[in-house]
């Protein structure tokens, strides 16, 4: 894969305006440049260029387009329409033409060979201290985690399909090279992850304006250990970031606002600013569903069903809506249905939800699991209820599902019950069958040793 190419030809959509004294004071504007070259980083100022750009390719990756991906191979989604790339995801048949994918994939290697450049870069400048070199591998590591992870999840199969996780993962690129490799065991994926996560941790601040923070990480290590079903680390982590206090719920059901948010843990950055808009949600809106009666992202039926079963539910009046064209009906989601939007992709809802089921299935600490589900309950607009055992745990995976959906989280929760051994499909299909991952980008397949994933879907 040639990287120092995708580098060369890509243009980020931030400038830093000054050189601040302090370099931390990272202010992104919506004025397109040119990325810095790889061998133009001289100075603390250039630093903070390369770090704001690395920020700014997530933000692509995670504008919908990577969210869409997780979503085609779960159950919330009726086919889609007029996208051929997505339609082949949806049939759980892709190859190593997808461009859709192949743009995704490019992009997550281009943020982890940013973070990696700057990890390198940083001895290079005379003009930085020791605390802000740390905070700056901090920041790295944290983007370089969060990316590895994102595609993790949509190429390989989760931990728990080998009893070893021997089975192959993605490659970790962890070092600022622009050479070729192979992919790593999903268990060397994930300690790599951690790893890097703990160091984000340990020295990310705990407030950095609109970038990662200490909560940050914290959160994601929250996500990560649900992954694995490893419940006691998964409820003490999103426990540190609710006991927090410095994210609150929101009263309305719109996470996804045209600027930051009290829910908001780390998320994407739009602006619209001195007439000139730069929004990064926008694939988000091939579900707009307002004056549109043929959406290219739809919820499919049961779904549907699902959010409108009780009348009181919030979220089946204000998410999905039928469509009805020549006496046939489809099902839109309203989600989305907005011009302008800041993306949540760690955020307090989630936080919630995941501490409850940690705690509901360790059987321990069953009032805070049951007033994390009633939060999110009652501000859906139903009402508290009471429950423990299989039944708590039902209801939370059930709120789960309705609260994250089109978000980009239910393919990893239908393989996370599958590697418990619960019955587990995704329309029908199982949660381990070979087209429940994504077939790598075709530059891959002329790499020496790379094993890309089995064709064919899931028949």
């Amino acid at each position: 894969m040639k990287f120092k190419l995708y580098i060369s030809l890509l243009f980020a959509s931030f400038l830093l305006a000054s050189c601040s004294e302090d370099f931390l004071d990272k202010q992104p504007e919506p004025t397109g440049s040119q990325f810095l070259a790889d061998d133009a980083v001289k100075n603390k100022e250039d630093l903070q260029r390369l770090l704001i750009s690395s920020y700014d390719v997530i933000a692509n990756t995670y504008g919908g387009q990577i969210q869409n991906l997780y979503e085609l191979l779960g159950d919330n989604n009726d086919s889609p329409v007029s996208q051929n790339d997505y339609l082949q995801v949806f049939l759980r048949r892709t190859d190593v033409f997808n461009g859709t994918i192949g743009g995704v994939y490019k992009n997550a290697y281009i943020t982890i060979y940013r973070a990696n450049q700057l990890i390198l870069k940083k001895d290079e400048i005379a003009d930085i201290t020791e605390a802000e070199k740390n905070q700056l591998e901090a920041e790295s590591r944290f983007l370089r985690a969060f990316t590895h992870h994102g595609i993790l999840r949509l190429f390989a199969q989760p931990v728990g399909y080998t009893q070893d996780n021997s089975h192959l993962g993605i490659v970790m690129r962890m070092s600022a090279s622009d050479e070729v490799g192979v992919r790593s065991t999903v268990a060397e994926c994930i300690d790599l992850i951690l790893e890097d996560l703990d160091f984000a941790e340990a020295n990310l601040p705990d407030d950095n304006g609109i970038y990662a923070t200490k909560w940050a990480a914290k959160a994601l290590k929250a996500k990560i250990y649900l992954d694995l079903n490893d419940y006691q680390n998964a409820a003490q982590f999103a426990g540190e970031v609710i006991n927090s206090n410095k994210f609150s719920l929101l009263d309305s059901l719109n996470r996804f606002t045209s600027g930051p948010n009290s829910e908001q843990i780390f998320a994407t950055v739009s602006y619209n600013q001195n007439g000139i808009s730069d929004d990064r949600g926008g694939v988000f809106y091939n579900y707009r569903s307002d004056n549109n009666q043929n959406p290219t992202m739809r919820t499919n039926a049961s779904l549907y069903a699902l959010l409108t079963a009780d009348t009181n539910d919030l979220r089946g009046k204000e998410w999905v809506r039928e469509i009805v064209v020549g006496g046939n009906s489809t099902f839109g989601v309203a989600k989305f249905d907005r011009t302008f939007m800041w993306i949540p992709l760690l955020h307090l809802t989630e936080m919630k939800l995941t501490r409850a089921e940690a705690l509901a299935s360790l059987g321990s600490d069953i009032t805070t699991a049951q007033n994390d589900l009633n939060d999110i309950r009652n501000r859906a607009g139903l009402s508290s209820i009471i429950v423990t055992g299989p039944d708590l745990i039902e209801a939370i995976r059930a709120e789960r599902r309705k609260e994250l959906c089109f978000e980009g989280d239910r393919t990893a929760q239908i393989k996370r019950f599958g590697v418990l051994g619960q019955p587990s499909f995704s329309r029908n299909a199982p949660w381990d069958c070979a087209g429940m991952v994504l077939q790598f980008p075709g530059q891959e397949n002329t790499v020496v040793g790379f094993e890309l994933n089995p064709t064919g879907g899931c028949n």
